[in-house]
C-alpha cells in the first residue's frame, strides 16, 4: 500500500535524523510484540512532530503501518501539503461538525483492520509536565470496534519546531510504550455518556502512567 510504504520510509528517515541530531530515547518497545490490527494509539500530545514520532516508535514492526491520523481540514486545501500529509497518514478531522461526523473516517479505518492515532487530549498541551483532559472519541472507537488500546507517552522540547529539519540539535526526545489493552464491553455495556466518559479516565490514566515517569 502506497500510504503505507511511504510513511514507513519518512519514519525510518526521521529515526535516522532523530539518533544523529537528537538524543531520542524510545521505551517499552517490547510491548509491540503482541501488537495486532486493529488498534488505536492513544498518546498525549505536545508538538506538531507527534504523529511522525509516533511512527517512529512502532517502526519494529512494519506490519503495523499505514498509521491514519486526524490533521484539521484546512491544510487538505494547500497544494502539495495536502498530497504530503496524506502520504503521510493523514484524513480529515471535520472538527465542530460533531462527534459522529467525525469519528466517521476512523470507524471505517478500524473496522478495514487498520490503525489510527489518537490524541485525546484533542489539542496540542504545551505546558510541562501537564495532561489535558481526555475526549471520548478514542473510547467510542474502542467500543464500536473492539480494537487494542496502545498507551504512549511523548515528551519533547517545549519549543520544538512544527518541521523535523529545523530541529537540528540535540534535545532530548522520550517516547515511552505502554502495554496494549482491550475495554470491556461488559464493564461498558453501551455507549452513554457515563459509560464513555468512564472508560476515557482509563485510557487517560494508562497515558498518564507513562508521562509522568519522565524527569525534566
Amino acid at each position: 500500500m502506497l500510504i503505507a510504504l511511504f510513511q514507513y520510509i519518512a519514519g525510518a528517515l526521521s529515526w535516522l535524523f532523530l539518533k544523529v541530531f537528537t538524543r531520542l530515547e524510545i521505551h517499552g518497545a517490547e510491548h509491540l510484540a503482541e501488537l495486532k490490527k486493529p488498534f488505536i494509539v492513544v498518546s498525549n500530545h505536545e508538538s506538531h512532530l507527534d504523529p511522525q514520532l509516533v511512527g517512529v516508535a512502532l517502526l519494529r514492526k512494519p506490519e503495523l503501518f499505514p498509521l491514519r491520523y486526524m490533521a484539521k481540514n484546512p491544510l487538505f486545501y494547500i497544494p502539495g501539503l495536502n498530497v504530503l500529509i496524506w502520504l503521510l497518514g493523514a484524513f480529515m478531522a471535520h472538527k465542530k461538525r460533531g462527534i459522529e461526523r467525525a469519528l466517521r473516517t476512523p470507524l471505517q479505518i478500524l473496522k478495514n483492520g487498520g490503525a489510527v492515532i489518537m490524541f485525546p487530549e484533542g489539542r496540542m498541551v504545551i505546558e510541562r509536565p501537564k495532561l489535558g483532559e481526555g475526549r471520548r472519541g478514542a473510547a467510542m472507537l474502542a467500543l464500536m470496534t473492539d480494537a487494542a488500546l496502545l498507551p504512549l507517552s511523548i515528551h519533547t522540547p517545549h519549543d520544538m519546531p512544527p518541521i523535523l529539519p529545523l530541529s537540528i540539535r540535540r534535545e532530548r526526545i522520550v517516547i515511552r510504550i505502554g502495554e496494549p489493552f482491550y475495554l470491556n464491553n461488559v464493564d461498558y455495556p453501551d455507549l452513554s455518556d457515563e459509560n464513555t466518559r468512564k472508560a476515557t479516565q482509563v485510557i487517560m490514566q494508562k497515558i498518564a502512567d507513562l508521562y509522568f515517569q519522565h524527569r525534566y
